[in-house]
């Protein structure tokens, strides 16, 4: 057309056209049944850690539950508690190390759905498999959406922000069986998070984000054509092990607290001696142009994140960086 994407009406046909690909490319990639729906919404994730209970929740007396293993899941049942009753199906830890035991975990029957999330940024904690429950999973994927083959048919939701490993921020996916779309709510939803509305409406209730729409596509047709999540999962097993097999053959110059079992692909979390080391770990990595390693400010610490765009070449660059800093300050 000569005018950008930012510039043309959702309601146009080129935009129409760009959202109905995207769609069906998104469908390709995960295999998404014909009984789901995807639905492209505002607010990122976090504005569906309120819309989920907003939607889902029919009943005063409605339990849900939530297992709690980071950050955002700890942040997602603390929303969940402003419109529902919350079951923490085991106890909230004080500091977050690795996952439940399967066994230990306290569902509650009947429950309106069980909600975790896969990866946690901030802890540097996933889940290397499915959740085993009979409930109604909803989970949480932003952090490691579109990095493993998935199988979307053991899930109630699967929802995501796309800031890591798809498009620029200000835009959230949901992928949700259509028998979990309902009017009967015990609350009123605003229509832009109204699943029933944005579903009806091809996620156009209120203007989309045109230009994180179109990378999307971008993106997933990168993915695609670059041998799919099953390549990009080989691709972050083989970034994680680089620099977790560094870290466990430091001799405890850097340490992971996280349970082996647990460790993240996306968010490699580890420490050194002193705040005063990692401080000047940080400032050594800038010099060399490595950017970002500073741990989340809850937690502190060092940070690696290894999201799809994230080269392998980029990690062995941070692998010889770090054991040069090593060899300098032991």
């Amino acid at each position: 057309t000569g005018i950008s994407i930012v510039e043309i009406s959702h309601r146009s046909p080129e935009f129409t056209a760009l959202l109905d690909e995207t769609d069906v490319n998104i469908r390709e990639i995960l295999e998404i049944p014909d009984n789901y729906k995807v639905l492209w919404l505002a607010g990122g994730a976090s504005g569906l850690f309120s819309a989920i209970p907003l939607n889902l929740i029919a009943s005063k007396d409605d339990v849900v539950d939530y297992i709690v293993t980071g950050t955002w899941s700890r942040n997602a049942a603390k929303e969940a508690e402003k419109y529902t009753n919350v079951n923490y199906v085991v106890p909230v830890p004080a500091d977050f190390t690795g996952l439940p035991i399967e066994e230990e975990m306290n569902f509650t029957s009947g429950a309106k759905y069980v909600y975790y999330c896969d990866n946690e940024t901030v802890n540097g904690i996933e889940f290397p498999h499915t959740l085993k429950t009979d409930g109604t999973i909803i989970c949480d994927m932003s952090s490691n959406f579109l990095s493993r083959p998935v199988d979307v048919t053991k899930y109630g939701a699967i929802f995501a922000g796309v800031q890591k490993n798809v498009a620029p921020a200000g835009l959230a996916v949901l992928i949700i069986r259509e028998d979990l779309i309902s009017t009967e709510r015990l609350h009123q939803v605003p229509k832009v998070w109204d699943f029933k509305l944005q579903a009806a409406g091809k996620s156009c209730v209120n203007t989309p984000n045109v230009f994180s729409m179109y990378v999307t596509n971008l993106v997933l047709k990168h993915l695609m054509r670059n041998g799919g999540l099953k390549r990009y999962c080989e691709l972050s097993h083989q970034k994680a092990k680089t620099l977790y097999g560094l870290i466990d053959d430091s001799k405890g110059f850097y340490t992971c607290k996280i349970d082996k079992d647990a460790r993240s692909r996306m968010n490699v979390t580890f420490n050194l001696a002193s705040k005063e080391l990692e401080s000047e770990f940080v400032k050594k990595a800038a010099d060399k142009k490595i950017e970002g390693v500073k741990g989340h400010r809850s937690v502190g610490g060092i940070r690696a994140s290894l999201y799809n765009a994230v080269t392998l070449e980029s990690v062995n660059f941070l692998a010889d960086f770090m054991r040069s800093f090593q060899r300098d300050h032991q």
